[in-house]
């Protein structure tokens, strides 16, 4: 007897095909038999495998400081609403180079590690007095150096608080040579499973920190061989990548370098379509100060000005770059009285589910 339409069973390579085009998003809820498990698993891992998040934070600058959250989800190519509780505020809300969130006051140092940052950790803050410092996890180490205030002794201090035993240390303050930039907004950096990466935005004058021995490298220098005013560094799958912007005259560029070896060569991998960096300029300035966040062998690129687009590049395993763009789903108008903070994470099916089931957050399709 013939099987009807409904009876008809899909599995192997046909299931994991169909399933490989469902949003990420879509899995945590389902309750489903240990085969259908196993085919989830397979096509996530071998036809359509996750892709880091880009994720959009907003917190209001006026009291109760409420916040919420929007994610991109290039894997499935959406964008994603997560009704989530507000995070309960203790000063302005920070990313640091992917997905370590922050906040930093006189009185408390409160910051989230896992991807979605579900959980947050209160301690005191540190001893120097920061407005604007340098922030990272290393390990088991969140490194906090520079940004001091005027009134500090030293404005190059370092401080290290370990996620194990509790407690603050102190570090090699930075180098003299950052006396004049030993701060975020003129600093760019990234970490590997071991160091703190620092470089100029400007200078391209490089340093790496390790929080082992508490102690900063002798300066290199990022030179692709090409003119650049602004250097962004990240760190794809532990490799150093850097992504600087070039000008001729008035044309801008914006290419991609991964740093290589000892002798820190760096090896050209792709150049921003011109149409993307058109999207990124900002017409009411001249220049067009843009940031990244990276994770994975994703990097994206924003104006800090200009949010309205982001421009997202994937790394290619035998070289090259996958270039594309999407628009803000949070809106300029949303966005009025709100400071609007970018991160970066690898989430997964048990990220989702520890979200759904044990936080009771939402995640929603958002029409852009």
């Amino acid at each position: 007897m013939a099987l009807t339409a409904e009876e008809v069973e899909i599995h192997g390579d046909v299931l994991e095909t169909i399933l490989s085009h469902v949003p990420l998003l879509h899995f945590p809820p389902c309750r489903v038999s240990k085969w259908w498990r196993y085919a989830v698993s397979s096509s996530l891992h071998h036809h359509n495998p996750p892709k880091p998040w880009l994720i959009l934070h907003t917190q209001a600058t006026r009291f109760p400081h409420a916040t919420a959250a929007h994610a991109y989800d290039p894997r499935s190519d959406l964008w994603i609403k997560i009704s989530q509780p507000s995070i309960d505020y203790v000063s302005a809300l920070k990313s640091s180079n992917s997905n370590f969130l922050y906040m930093l006051s006189p009185s408390k140092f409160s910051f989230s590690l896992d991807p979605l940052n579900c959980n947050w950790r209160s301690v005191d803050p540190p001893l120097v007095w920061r407005t604007d410092p340098i922030v990272a996890r290393v390990g088991d180490s969140v490194i906090i150096a520079g940004g001091a205030c005027d009134f500090e002794d030293d404005p190059l201090a370092v401080e290290i608080y370990n996620l194990k035993t509790r407690a603050w240390c102190t570090g090699q303050s930075m180098p003299e040579n950052l006396m004049d930039s030993a701060a975020s907004p003129w600093l760019s950096i990234a970490t590997t499973t071991e160091k703190l990466v620092v470089a100029d935005k400007q200078s391209g004058v490089t340093y790496w920190f390790d929080p082992e021995t508490k102690s900063w490298s002798e300066p290199f220098v990022l030179d692709p061989g090409q003119p650049i005013s602004n250097y962004h560094i990240g760190c794809s799958n532990n490799s150093l990548i850097l992504v600087g912007v070039c000008r001729s005259g008035q044309a801008e560029r914006v290419k991609v370098w991964r740093v290589e070896g000892e002798d820190v060569s760096c090896k050209e991998m792709g150049e921003m379509p011109q149409e993307f960096v058109a999207r990124l300029r900002s017409k009411s300035y001249e220049n067009s100060p843009i940031d990244i966040r990276v994770r994975g062998n994703i990097v994206y690129v924003y104006n800090t000005w200009k949010a309205e687009e982001v421009v997202a590049c994937e790394l290619m395993g035998g070289g090259g770059c996958r270039w594309w763009s999407m628009r803000n789903v949070v809106g300029r108008e949303e966005m009025m009285g709100e400071r609007l903070v970018f991160s970066c994470s690898e989430v997964g099916i048990e990220e989702l589910q520890k979200a759904i089931r044990m936080k009771k957050w939402r995640f929603e399709e958002v029409n852009c």
